[in-house]
């Protein structure tokens, strides 16, 4: 009996170890061919009716009983199914990704497993170090919550006047936009929290005259109006407006022919809601200023923002880089008490390395991914994907490939319209594009940055494209797939 036994379990291990090898040569094949090598899979090899009876019930010599299928391919564990599904993928991409520009790195990961990773080095990741800002926001912050902008004063209004000092506090909210500035974008609507709401609020406690002062505070982050790494040209360029707590149409005065920026945002801030005032019939004799408002000030209006979800979700499909950084600084505020660039970008790189300990921890430098200095990897970014989840707030607020944000306009020819979600980014020399594809049986999570690219060139957005082409046609829940192919239509 024993040897009888030991030659039945030889069989299964060795036909368990072919299928790894025949899954991967079979998912290169067509349609067609597989189902023709699903159908002779069902082929069974049969085992006795009663496993631990190896001879005749009688005690004979005849043929063994063989009644119960025993060596099919659905019994194989899943574990070989998957290890057969990382052997294809993980020798497709490798010759796939062979020509791709150096340095580069790419991170594929299917049902919670990573399925494929190229990553050699960290490398630069442009604007997909949003994801990073996005995670550790969401990290320190309730999603519900708003930010509040305060008009506080030590007067009281008498006969419609209001002769005091008035402060403006500012929360901190990256999205108060004037109508004509909201109008000025190319995609509509855009989300905002109106100016004219603040106005409109003091009107309607009967204040048709303002005098003393007007007094922004911008005390909530620091003043330094652009990250202290940054090149110049990023400030000449505009590619954030200046930062402050106390923020008007991200800090920019003149739009409608070139981009002018603000030199002191939050006096900006306060000089506008006085015109926006006279506008609508108040008496403004005030002189402005900024410093911190005193302790026991009432509150006599507020502005508030979207709820801080929306916020986020509006940074990552616009790739708005003002609103990232005012996150950054919110992190460091929420994290370490302190409203700056340095202290958001340790936290943010703390909290993200502590959500996903087993990966290489990213160097973050800014909250935007404007700096070249930000280092991280393609396998920390799809498994901050995988572990946030396709029904997340942060997958909730990628853009969709056709349809909204930076995808708006790109891929509408293309099989994934519809169906990749993914943020970009973009420098000189940097693509990367990191998000999901809903494929027919399920979603494939990826991260692909390439450095290296050439100047004014395509390259980095069709290597894109062919990516996501390759990627809609790998089985997902494969397990499921293969039986399905096997027992046909239910």
């Amino acid at each position: 009996m024993r040897p009888l036994r030991a030659a039945v379990l030889a069989l299964l291990t060795a036909a368990a170890g072919l299928l790894p090898t025949l899954a991967a040569v079979r998912m290169n094949a067509s349609a067609d061919e597989a189902a023709a090598y699903a159908a002779a899979l069902r082929t069974p090899v049969f085992a006795p009716a009663d496993p631990l009876d190896l001879e005749d019930p009688d005690g004979g010599n005849e043929a063994l009983a063989l009644a119960v299928p025993l060596l099919r391919a659905e019994r194989a564990p899943d574990a070989l199914w998957r290890a057969a599904q990382e052997h294809h993928i993980g020798t497709e991409m490798t010759a796939f990704s062979s020509d791709w520009p150096e340095p580069h790195c790419l991170a594929i990961w299917i049902d919670g497993t990573e399925v494929f990773s190229s990553d050699v080095e960290v490398v630069i990741p442009a604007s997909v170090q949003k994801l990073i800002t996005a995670a550790a926001a969401l990290a320190v912050v309730d999603p519900a919550e708003q930010l509040v902008t305060q008009v506080l004063t030590d007067a009281e209004i008498v006969d419609g006047v209001l002769d005091g000092t008035v402060w403006v506090v500012g929360g901190g909210d990256p999205l108060i936009m004037t109508q004509s500035y909201a109008d000025s974008h190319r995609r509509q609507p855009q989300l905002r929290t109106p100016m004219e709401d603040l106005a409109d609020e003091l009107v309607g406690l009967g204040i048709r005259s303002l005098r003393g002062k007007l007094i922004a505070d911008e005390s909530r982050y620091d003043a330094t109006r652009f990250p202290e790494t940054w090149p110049q040209r990023y400030v000449t360029q505009l590619h954030s407006g200046p930062l402050s707590a106390l923020s008007l149409n991200d800090g920019i005065t003149g739009f409608t022919t070139a981009l002018t920026a603000a030199e002191h945002p939050a006096r900006w801030f306060v000089s506008t809601l006085a015109d926006l005032l006279t506008v609508r019939g108040v008496s403004v004799d005030v002189e402005i200023d900024v410093s911190t408002a005193p302790s026991g000030m009432t509150e006599i209006a507020r502005l508030t923002s979207p709820p801080l979800i929306e916020i986020i979700q509006q940074m990552l499909r616009e790739s708005d880089n003002t609103t990232a950084e005012l996150m950054l600084r919110e992190i460091g505020l929420r994290s370490a008490g302190e409203g700056s660039t340095p202290a958001g970008a340790a936290a943010a790189a703390r909290i993200v390395s502590e959500m996903l300990p087993q990966q290489s921890p990213p160097v973050v430098v800014d909250g935007s991914g404007l700096d070249r200095q930000n280092q991280l990897s393609c396998s920390l970014l799809a498994a901050l994907l995988d572990s946030l989840g396709t029904d997340s707030a942060v997958a909730a607020g990628l853009p969709i490939a056709a349809r909204t944000g930076t995808l708006s306009h790109r891929f509408a020819e293309h099989p994934v319209a519809g169906r990749l979600h993914a943020k970009t980014g973009l420098l000189t020399g940097v693509n990367s594009l990191a998000g999901f594809v809903h494929t027919d049986s399920g979603t494939v999570m990826f991260a692909q940055i390439l450095n290296g690219v050439p100047v004014d060139s395509r390259l980095g957005l069709e290597l894109q494209e062919s990516l996501v082409g390759q990627l809609l046609r790998y089985p997902v829940g494969d397990v499921a797939a293969l039986r399905g192919l096997m027992h046909g239509p239910a």
